[in-house]
């Protein structure tokens, strides 16, 4: 459940066998799961975490479209504070409310996590092991466009930016 596949034949974790054809999920497979099929009865894993990502400086956001107020388009990812494990990783960069477009403004959330738990969270932009062309498709299905969507009223269509690939990243500590 990776935003990218190893190729075909290969394996990044333990290799299924007879005895255990499937291949154990990871802590990040785990809360994408709980996220997707939300359980009423779970008590345990109704954490969640919420921020912006916004550049130090603000001028280097891009001019066009008009409307991007923080970074878009970058990879989020909960640690376990205690063993370092990936717990649980997003896209981060916008948010949407009805009735508008999506929002570019470095919005992200982590939901499905442990409740009296320590995370990290650190953010990297998209220019490693994955790259927008991985995502592309997600991150353009963000918009609805009035011209290519007969029907769609024009105030709630948007334009997608490309992602920001030039950020560095800096640690603050939580208050």
């Amino acid at each position: 459940m990776f935003p990218f596949a190893p190729a075909p034949g290969t394996y990044t974790g333990m290799r299924p066998t007879a005895q255990q054809p499937d291949a154990p999920l990871s802590d990040d497979d785990r809360t994408g799961l709980r996220v997707l099929y939300h359980d009423p009865t779970d008590t345990q894993f109704i954490g969640s975490i919420q921020g912006r990502i916004l550049p130090a400086n603000p001028l280097s956001l891009p001019a066009s479209p008009p409307g991007v107020t923080g970074v878009f388009g970058a990879h989020v990812v909960a640690l376990d504070a205690a063993s370092g494990a990936v717990i649980a990783g997003t896209l981060g960069g916008w948010s949407c409310q009805a009735p508008g477009p999506a929002q570019f403004d470095g919005t992200y959330q982590i939901g499905g996590l442990a409740v009296n738990h320590t995370y990290k969270i650190y953010v990297e932009p998209l220019n490693g092991v994955v790259g927008p062309s991985e995502v592309s498709n997600a991150l353009v299905s963000l918009c609805r466009n009035a011209a290519t969507d007969p029907g769609w009223p024009p105030l709630q269509s948007c334009v997608v930016p490309q992602p920001n690939l030039e950020f560095t990243t800096a640690t603050r500590s939580s208050p």
